[in-house]
């Protein structure tokens, strides 16, 4: 008599074709794991790549090197377009490039040869950047642009804009952010070197300073400014600049005392006008220590001499500022005495102030 399969006893090959089932089902879960150990390793020999170009490029940056660092910035974004930190980083280097922009002229060729792609190369950066900008980030931005195209119209830079766009960009950024430390400071400077409006220059950079970011930055967009600058007020901004950087503890280099010295405060090189406008700019106190703090290199022999009469001289213009005429005359008379033996081309100056007071 015939038996029949039952469900519970399965037929050889049905066992057969549950063992290849079972053994396809586990060279898919093994394939599965080699597969993703193997996309874990690739995974983290590109994160470890990554990082080893992120560190150079931000090593870069931060020696200097700007154009290296933003053509490796390049590169990490070839391969990873939207890599936030590498587009941060290389806006950031863009903005401290343009901030720092100078231009090494070689023999046999001119500045603007070396300095047009550097500048294209700045603006591609800063006009993808703002483009992803917003609020205050946007504002830097468009500051940095405003300079740039300010450089790119610069005579020595080839004046490859004759009609810059740069103040446009400037009032832009203070319209988004109107305290923006970068936009002052770069409006200021440029009005001040375009021969725009001397008090809005002024204004703005105050507000700048008033931020209190960037100071060093600032000041040297400040003094670059005014340095040279023979209009009405600038001696007197200058010497409220040097006041303020003494009373603070801010540095200022030898060179930059020197030059501030003989625009403001050297009587051959200045008429008395001018002596006046700058010791007048602050209180008579702060006038006389920050002069000081001007003129603080020690000297020896002729040259220690030479300083202590034009110390003695500079505060008998303060006496004469202060409207102590009377003393002040007495002390001039007291300087020409002194002066008569001597070379020294103070003696004009003393004998102008002798007879400038003996009229009245």
């Amino acid at each position: 008599m015939e038996t029949k399969d039952t469900p519970d006893q399965p037929t050889p090959f049905k066992r057969i074709m549950t063992w290849v089932g079972t053994a396809s089902a586990l060279i898919g879960f093994f394939a599965s794991l080699a597969g993703g150990y193997h996309w874990l390793v690739n995974h983290r020999e590109q994160e470890k790549q990554l990082k080893a170009q992120m560190a150079v490029a931000e090593g870069q940056a931060k020696l200097g090197e700007y154009a290296s660092a933003v053509a490796s910035y390049d590169e990490i974004l070839k391969a990873n377009p939207m890599y936030a930190p590498a587009l941060n980083g290389q806006l950031d280097t863009a903005m401290a490039w343009d901030e720092n922009f100078s231009v090494l002229e070689r023999e046999g060729h001119d500045a603007s040869e070396v300095a047009a792609p550097q500048l294209d190369k700045i603006m591609a950066v800063l006009d993808a950047g703002l483009a992803r900008s917003t609020g205050s980030r946007a504002a830097d931005v468009q500051a940095h642009l405003g300079w740039a195209h300010f450089l790119n119209s610069n005579s020595k830079i080839g004046m490859r804009e004759l009609d810059s766009n740069a103040e446009k960009y400037f009032r832009a950024a203070l319209k988004t952010d109107p305290n923006n430390v970068y936009a002052n400071a770069m409006l200021g400077n440029f009005l001040l070197q375009t021969r725009g409006d001397f008090a809005d220059a002024v204004v703005h950079l105050r507000a700048a300073v008033a931020t209190g970011k960037e100071r060093a930055w600032v000041r040297g967009l400040e003094f670059g400014g005014l340095d040279d600058d023979e209009q009405d007020g600038a001696r007197a901004e200058l010497m409220k600049m040097a006041d303020e950087m003494r009373k603070n503890g801010e540095p200022l280099d030898e060179g930059s005392k020197h030059r501030l010295l003989e625009q403001c405060c050297d009587p051959p090189m200045t008429h008395h006008r001018e002596l006046v406008e700058s010791l007048s700019a602050v209180p008579q106190e702060d006038a006389w220590k920050t002069y000081l703090w001007l003129d603080d290199r020690e000297r020896t022999g002729t040259d220690a001499e030479g300083q202590r009469l034009m110390r003695e001289f500079i505060q008998d213009t303060l006496l004469e500022i202060e409207g102590k005429k009377a003393e002040a005359l007495e002390k001039y008379r007291a300087l020409q005495v002194e002066l008569k033996p001597t070379r020294f081309s103070l003696q004009d100056s003393v004998n102008e102030a002798i007879a400038r007071l003996s009229k009245g």
